[in-house]
């Protein structure tokens, strides 16, 4: 990554945004100004104006976080002016201002923290997402959510037909709004089909995928959108946990608490793969054989299985759509790519062992296991047959 010289943490909200910039003279962080602005067109050009006079043209960082919906225009706004801008999930800078000891919130202090952690975290730059995932984003959003909002009508309306001599009209106006949501979850589908068939190279990556069993078109389309193409994502892991499908283990001492899926991630994602995996559990003879395996070893937590399976279509998925294939049932895994994903886990393990305080990108052992990591090409090694049959892992940490 490039070496930045200034850093600009942004505290944004609906109407106006806190920035400061911060500078590293190679000893201490210095702040070199604050200033509010108004979260707007005529702001963001204020704003573009007063960095630039400060910075004078040397390479500068805009980090920001993931608040709500706030920050996309101004995101959006320097990205499109060539600008370094880098877009952090709120409770990474919370632990962060923690590990500080900060104990003033302010959106003053909050700017300057958010300053600090772009310089010391050196954070990965923010990438936009294209027009047309974001439409189909928000289409498969609010088609999840008119799904949800369908049960819960049909669910009231199951309880009136079978409770005592229930309003007629009442009745008529639910079943009226059960037919609209029903008009509208079609038209949405319509145009999901249709932005998927206006794009060849998209239509050709989705037909490829839906080689997969128990996994079709609708559910394929919100995962890529909602990772924006696997844009950013080198490993299977990082996938799952985004998801918040990855385990989170509760151990102290003598003492051993229940391991859980995180659910600290994209909550459409795993809203989208419930069913599919479901219906994989019957249909789908690996997931099959997964499922029963793993409710052997825990025959009372059943939903066990299931996350197992949405984990396992989650990691097809991203590995298929990485590697442009389709899905082969026949497929061999080759020991040779064992003997490459071992030698992988084991420098993944040793990087997060060690990376830890301000001096994890200088460290010789880090720097050694960055030079490891350039020699690799491409993906790392993956197979659907390692992610079909490799499964009693999985299951024990379930």
């Amino acid at each position: 990554m490039i070496e930045q010289r200034f850093s600009i943490g942004i505290d944004i909200s609906a109407d106006d945004f806190y920035v400061s910039l911060m500078w590293f003279n190679g000893k201490r962080y210095v702040i070199k100004g604050s200033r509010k602005f108004s979260n707007n067109n005529k702001g963001f050009l204020s704003f573009l104006e007063w960095a630039s006079k400060r910075t004078k043209g040397d390479e500068t960082i805009f980090v920001m976080e993931a608040t709500g919906v706030y920050y996309e225009e101004l995101a959006y706004y320097l990205h499109s002016q060539g600008k370094s801008v880098a877009v952090i999930l709120a409770n990474k800078i919370k632990h962060y201002a923690n590990s500080l000891n900060v104990k003033t919130k302010t959106d003053k202090v909050d700017a300057k923290t958010i300053a600090q952690f772009g310089f010391e975290r050196r954070p990965d730059l923010w990438k936009p997402m294209s027009s047309e995932l974001r439409d189909l984003r928000y289409l498969c959003r609010e088609r999840l959510s008119l799904k949800k909002e369908l049960t819960r009508i049909k669910n009231q309306l199951h309880a009136l037909i079978y409770s005592h001599n229930a309003n007629a009209m009442v009745l008529d106006l639910k079943q009226q709004h059960i037919t609209f949501i029903d008009n509208a979850i079609e038209k949405i589908e319509k145009q999901i089909t249709a932005l998927i068939d206006s794009d060849k190279e998209l239509k050709e990556g989705v037909r490829k995928l839906e080689t997969i069993p128990s996994i079709r078109k609708l559910t394929i389309i919100t995962v890529l959108c909602e990772t924006n193409g696997f844009w950013g994502f080198n490993s299977i892991r990082q996938v799952i946990s985004y998801a918040g499908l990855d385990v989170k283990h509760h151990q102290s001492g003598k003492y051993a608490g229940k391991s859980k899926i995180s659910k600290q991630g994209n909550v459409y994602i795993r809203q989208c793969l419930y069913m599919p995996a479901l219906s994989a559990t019957k249909h789908n003879e690996p997931m099959k054989q997964l499922y029963e395996r793993i409710i052997e070893r825990n025959p009372n937590v059943k939903r066990k299985g299931i996350v197992a399976c949405m984990r396992k279509m989650l990691a097809l998925v991203f590995v298929l759509w990485k590697k442009g294939e389709e899905f082969d049932l026949n497929y061999r895994w080759n020991g040779n790519d064992q003997e490459k994903e071992e030698e992988n886990n084991e420098i993944n393990k040793s990087d997060k062992d060690i990376t830890s305080g301000n001096d994890e990108k200088t460290s010789p052992l880090v720097l050694q296991l960055e030079e490891l990591k350039k020699k690799e090409v491409g993906i790392t090694p993956t197979s659907q047959d390692k992610h079909r049959f490799k499964e009693s892992k999985l299951s024990s940490c379930l």
